[in-house]
């Protein structure tokens, strides 16, 4: 087990480097206009954590391990490591394992993302994600470059961040699929933060796969879609939705988008499983290409933080 003094040690590294890290990230960013990325992650080997900026407030979060489970208030020091050496108020900086114990007190921090010219609303300790996954931030403005005059799909879409990039750049229409009316909500607060919260955007509550069936039956179609599914998602009480585990059903998930995509359509498929071993063979596909090299960003050191894929119908 750790030590205070082991705890100290590890805070201060941690704060150290993040400091060094934002210091050489931070005026690249702000030429771009983005205002959240990642500024420490695993860097260094005993310090098994991650800092997220968003714009200003830092998220600190660990990847578990035996080691530091046991080592009460571990997360909060490294907190407070990175408060210290960058001279950010200590509110600012928030640790990811208190976020149940802070959705109960306060509901959350909101803070305004900036990112590419778009705006995208986070909401920290409310959940374990903040609603925007800057590890997709490459994947958007493919999204957003390929979308003019497109019907676009967007499955599992949580917050609509893939679809504001792609009314954003000039989208035909859209439909986000999500089964939290929660998240639709913040997806509808982020179209009105850009200025695209028009008719033709739909959101709808809806288990992605049964909405896929009626869609075949009803003889909807797309032109441009994103699959960025979970990795794995329970059998609903309510009947609403069946198990879905992505290792297991993604060929047949692929298989139902793929038939509501016209041909001539582009489909982005993502994961953030860490062991997904891919089963293409077989799709009704032009085209499949591995694009995971452009889409993580610099300043994920982990450059399999997500595997991607651009498929052509």
């Amino acid at each position: 087990m750790l030590g205070p003094e082991d705890v100290q040690r590890h805070a201060e590294m941690l704060g150290n480097r993040a400091k060094k890290n934002h210091r050489a990230l931070a005026r690249k960013m702000e030429a771009k206009s983005i205002g959240a990325y990642r500024i420490y992650d695993r860097d260094i080997p005993e310090v098994r954590a991650v800092v997220d900026f968003y714009e200003g407030h830092l998220v600190v979060g660990e990847y578990a391990r035996e080691q530091t489970a046991v080592v009460p208030g571990y997360v909060d020091a490294l907190s407070d490591g990175v408060a210290k050496a960058m001279g950010i108020p200590r509110e600012q900086v928030h640790s990811r394992e208190k976020w149940a114990r802070t959705k109960a007190e306060t509901g959350g921090t909101r803070v305004e993302v900036r990112e590419y010219g778009m705006i995208f609303e986070v909401v920290i300790d409310e959940d374990p994600e903040t609603g925007l996954g800057a590890d997709h931030r490459e994947t958007r403005q493919r999204v957003r470059a390929e979308a003019a005059g497109k019907r676009f799909l967007n499955l599992y879409g949580t917050t609509g961040t893939f679809t504001v990039a792609a009314a954003m750049g000039g989208a035909l229409s859209s439909d986000t699929v999500d089964l939290s009316g929660k998240y639709l909500a913040r997806a509808r607060k982020n179209l009105v933060l850009n200025a695209v919260d028009r008719p033709e955007h739909w959101t709808l509550r809806a288990d992605a796969r049964k909405f896929l069936a009626e869609a075949k039956t009803r003889r909807r179609s797309w032109e441009l879609a994103v699959l960025d599914a979970p990795s794995f998602l329970p059998a609903s009480p309510s009947g609403e939705a069946d198990e879905m585990d992505l290792a297991r059903d993604h060929r047949a998930l692929l298989a139902e988008t793929l038939a509501v995509l016209v041909p001539g359509a582009v489909l982005y498929f993502s994961t953030h499983h860490q062991r997904f071993v891919p089963d293409f063979a077989g799709l009704r596909l032009k085209s499949s290409e591995e694009i995971t090299a452009q889409t993580v960003p610099e300043d994920f050191r982990n450059k399999t933080v997500h595997r991607c894929w651009r498929m052509a119908v």
